[in-house]
């Protein structure tokens, strides 16, 4: 058999799509084939025109952040384009993600297509829609590091921290160190600014939530709460809509992909088919396939940046077969995005366990506030806890057994109480990790594995 004949199965043709989808799958890969520099080593593995795009893109390899990184910014710009000039005439910039020195990656930064990418994700929730236009008024709460204006030592006024519709209400990038004097300057512009948007990193925004309630604060409700930078966990929403009355939306993208996933009001989340191809690559059955799996993010009409089968790092779970209540069902929807590859544990017996199954099972424990759990050998864990109760003990105990249920009697657990957890830097919290990370590529199911991998 050749090459070609031992293609890997697209999942894409078990999904529907819209008038045209296919034709600008087509249209993004040949374009990124012919003329993105970083792309010629991938021609040969091409089948070609004479196959359907879905059934091209699945013979081609992931795409990594190392990839983005050793072949740097220009490799990935189309032919025909004068880089440097854009660059001196302010048409585009380059823009470092956050994050670890390993994690980062240098893009080429082109506002017209990320505004007309959250614009498109907009419109898949009935809330954002209502919301947005008009230059309506955001509040952001995320670690100024992602977005904003970082200041460590000292604080800025409220004017040093607005930009036109936009008021910045952290210039803190740590909330386990949150004085109470800052969360209550917070909640006092939140009521002077009104935002109709309020967008947050869903850890942020729940330890602003957990001061309101304590402190029996009355805060201004925005039309509606975006949660993105990181993934929200089920104690978040709990926290941020006891003292909130506003829809929430998760938000699920990248900086170098753009917006992918949004949440509708019936709380799946829809592919942004306007701005960006998804293949799925499901796990093993053993590992929770083919309902859990991981994503690569193909995008659409970016004129500076051409990306292929992007591999986002995160692990995602289906929706199903049941048609979404909110009527939408074109392209991928997700039930949740269960985490990162790099939140991955094992149970002593080797399945793989993801953040959002951690998450699920400790979701209801009476008094857990925060937490954060690493798998500290084969069947060894240890599990920080925020308690908030009459008992911290008891909760403790209540969590480590809710965690038996997940990794099994084999597994030894330990549960220790702490005063805060503080994220990683810059600012995004990880509530699960393993200290020796797991092979995400050996979780795939290999019809669907893309090559090489």
């Amino acid at each position: 058999m050749t090459h070609h004949d031992c293609a890997r199965v697209s999942f894409a043709r078990q999904v529907a799509y819209g008038p045209g989808f296919v034709e600008r799958c087509r249209s993004a890969l040949e374009e990124a084939l012919a003329s993105a520099p970083a792309y010629r080593p991938w021609r040969a593995l091409d089948p070609g025109p004479v196959r359907e795009p879905f059934e091209r893109l699945a013979a081609l390899p992931a795409l990594t952040k190392a990839d983005l990184r050793a072949v740097g910014p220009a490799g990935f710009v189309p032919a025909g384009r004068d880089l440097a000039a854009a660059l001196r005439s302010g048409e585009v910039s380059l823009v470092a993600t956050s994050g670890t020195t390993g994690d980062q990656v240098t893009n080429v930064w082109y506002q017209p297509w990320w505004d007309a990418s959250e614009a498109a994700s907009w419109q898949l929730n009935a809330h954002a829609r209502a919301a947005a236009g008009n230059g309506h008024r955001e509040a952001i709460l995320t670690s100024p590091w992602c977005a904003g204006f970082p200041c460590e030592d000292g604080y800025l006024t409220m004017e040093q921290r607005t930009l036109g519709r936009f008021l910045y209400l952290s210039e803190r990038s740590d909330p386990s160190v949150w004085s109470d004097a800052l969360m209550d300057r917070m909640v006092e512009e939140l009521n002077l600014f009104r935002p109709a948007v309020l967008e947050a990193n869903p850890s942020f925004l729940a330890r602003l939530s957990r001061h309101i309630a304590a402190k029996g604060l009355r805060v201004h409700s925005p039309a509606l709460i975006v949660l993105t930078y990181e993934n929200p966990s089920r104690l978040h929403y709990r926290q941020v809509e006891q003292v909130f009355d506003a829809p929430i939306a998760s938000s699920y993208g990248s900086t170098e992909a753009g917006y992918v996933f949004m949440e509708c009001e019936a709380g799946r989340l829809h592919q942004v088919t306007a701005s960006c191809h998804v293949d799925f690559l499901p796990f093993k059955p053993e590992h929770g396939g083919p309902q859990v799996g991981r994503i690569l993010v193909t995008t659409f009409d970016n004129p500076w940046r051409a990306l292929v089968r992007f591999d986002t790092g995160d692990v995602v779970r289906l929706a199903g077969e049941d048609r979404c209540p909110c009527g939408r069902d074109e392209g991928l929807t997700l039930a949740a995005v269960e985490g990162r590859t790099a939140n991955l544990t094992l149970t002593p017996e080797g399945r793989v366990v993801t953040q959002g199954e951690v998450d699920r099972a400790l979701a209801e424990v009476p008094g857990l506030a925060e937490y954060q759990l690493v798998q500290t050998g084969p069947s060894a864990y240890c599990l920080r806890c925020v308690a908030e109760g009459a008992d911290p003990a008891a909760t403790a105990r209540a969590a480590r057994e809710a965690l038996r249920a997940v990794y099994g009697s084999r597994a030894l657990l330990t549960a220790e109480l702490a005063r805060a957890i503080a994220p990683a830097p810059p600012g995004k919290y990880r509530l699960a990790r393993a200290l020796r990370p797991v092979d995400a590529d050996a979780l795939l199911d290999r019809r669907y594995a893309p090559v090489g991998s």
